[in-house]
């Protein structure tokens, strides 16, 4: 019999498509294996099979057995893949994407996906690998987020197949085979040595924070959140993420515990990493600085400095006060201390990681510690999803930073 009936009081319908259908289909795997709610329903699709196998040996036309593919992607998308894509259905990820993730998201499918697919039904692009191969590569050869969008492309083909829409996927293998030459040419344009300053390069950024601070050019937020995430080697969301509650001065300790997305909700750092980082002394000599100053700005608007209280905040454009800075506030901050040196090398606080990472190594920090320093999760998959806490004695920052010292000092 090819219906049985689950432990769950359902009914599995277990058939093998004859070998030439299978061929004629594309399908990669030859069972078909569904559960009905009811015998009747078993019963129903077993014969609508048979009876499609039949027309298909007859006609040779494959959409007989993709009736429901008519659907076009903009449908599918609107209608089943947005809402399944925000429950976390349509990846193996362990957790739904937060609001920031589905928002760069729906942008991938408005900005790209749509305007190549959305008016083509299910059923002419899962039997027209071509026109998808030249679409999709024209696309990336201009589009460096290609692997994402790709991803996206998959994913809408891999639902129509779960939902019944259409028999099988028959895009998958084509769609690998493409790659991001976009990004490809980006990585290959930048040289390695555009990926970090080297330590004259360090030096002469340093001199110039100090001196904008020292001329008001920077306030003592943009300075303190400067020299927090360099010295921290940390993530700029996970800076603007931090609270006094997360700054330990009697054991001088940093807890990293949480980031912000870019509309400025708390969500879990990367990798779900929490990590303890001492604080050096020159960081923690500027953030004691730091909170005093808080402090009295706050009062002036009759707001008590909390253990809650984020460690940077500022008024918006809407005159909201102590709300937390915007995703590019460190980014702005360090452009406009460019323009004022136009003799430093471009600089952002993700370069920074790099910049702290590579002189950590050139002075011999073992790759061990630099990896933990910069939270990166475990090569144990494992790892990421436990309660980890990992203690950083020295980030690669405080360590490069440290030998920066050593060598203006023996000149």
């Amino acid at each position: 019999m090819s219906i049985k009936i689950t432990p769950n009081g359902t009914f599995r319908v277990r058939l093998k498509y004859p070998v030439d259908v299978a061929t004629m289909l594309g399908l990669k795997n030859n069972n078909f294996d569904k559960i009905y709610k009811t015998r009747r329903e078993a019963e129903q699709a077993e014969k609508d099979l048979k009876n499609k196998i039949t027309a298909l040996r007859q006609t040779k036309d494959t959409s007989v057995f993709e009736l429901n593919g008519e659907k076009t992607v903009e449908q599918i998308y609107f209608e089943d893949w947005l809402e399944a894509y925000k429950n976390g259905f349509t990846s193996s990820y362990p957790k739904p994407p937060d609001l920031a993730t589905i928002r760069n998201t729906e942008d991938i499918f408005r900005l790209h996906i749509l305007p190549m697919f959305g008016k083509y039904t299910l059923n002419h692009l899962n039997q027209n690998k071509r026109l998808v191969i030249r679409k999709m590569t024209i696309k990336a050869n201009e589009y460096a987020n290609f692997k994402t969008l790709r991803g996206y492309v998959n994913q809408i083909f891999d639902l129509a197949e779960e939902y019944g829409y259409i028999e099988s996927n028959r895009l998958t293998n084509s769609l690998k085979k493409i790659k991001s030459t976009k990004k490809q040419a980006l990585a290959a344009a930048k040289s390695d040595n555009s990926k970090y300053l080297d330590e004259e390069e360090l030096s002469f950024w340093i001199q110039a924070i100090n001196e904008d601070y020292e001329n008001n050019f920077l306030t003592e937020l943009d300075y303190t959140m400067f020299w927090t995430t360099f010295f921290l080697t940390c993530r700029k969301s996970e800076t603007y993420a931090l609270q006094w509650k997360h700054i330990d001065f009697n054991n001088s300790r940093i807890y990293l515990v949480q980031a912000l997305d870019k509309f400025g909700n708390v969500k879990t750092t990367k990798g779900n990493k929490k990590t303890i980082i001492n604080i050096p002394e020159q960081l923690k000599s500027i953030l004691e600085k730091w909170k005093e100053t808080q402090k009295e700005e706050l009062m002036q608007f009759n707001i008590k400095q909390t253990s809650q209280q984020f460690l940077f905040t500022f008024q918006n454009n809407s005159g909201e006060i102590n709300k937390c800075v915007h995703t590019d506030f460190l980014n702005y901050r360090m452009k406009s201390v460019k323009k004022r040196h136009p003799h430093l090398q471009n600089a952002s606080p993700h370069k920074l990681r790099h910049t702290a990472a590579s002189l950590a190594k050139i002075h011999g920090m073992s790759l061990e510690e630099i990896s933990k320093g910069l939270t990166h999760s475990d090569t144990v998959t494992t790892t990421i999803y436990v309660n980890n806490e990992e203690v950083v004695s020295i980030s690669p920052a405080e360590f490069a930073f440290n030998h920066l010292k050593i060598n203006s000092e023996g000149k």
